[in-house]
């Protein structure tokens, strides 16, 4: 993903269970902020039945997802 604050592309390996099922968080390794990725256990105040991804979200502004 690239992280929006300092624009740097990183790569993180995720399990399939976790992303589909738990909530996920990566860090940036350059400004070290977090990112919410995927949040299936409302842990991050979702109001979404089921749970959400970043693929979700993306879809909703109307970008791309590239897998």
């Amino acid at each position: 993903f690239t992280c929006t604050p300092c624009t740097r592309r990183s790569t993180h390996r995720i399990s399939k269970h976790g992303y589909h099922r738990g909530s996920v968080l990566v860090t940036c390794p350059g400004c070290r902020n977090r990112h919410v990725i995927s949040d299936h256990l409302g842990i991050f105040g979702s109001d979404r039945p089921g749970g959400w991804t970043i693929e979700d979200l993306l879809r909703e502004r109307g970008e791309g997802v590239k897998r």
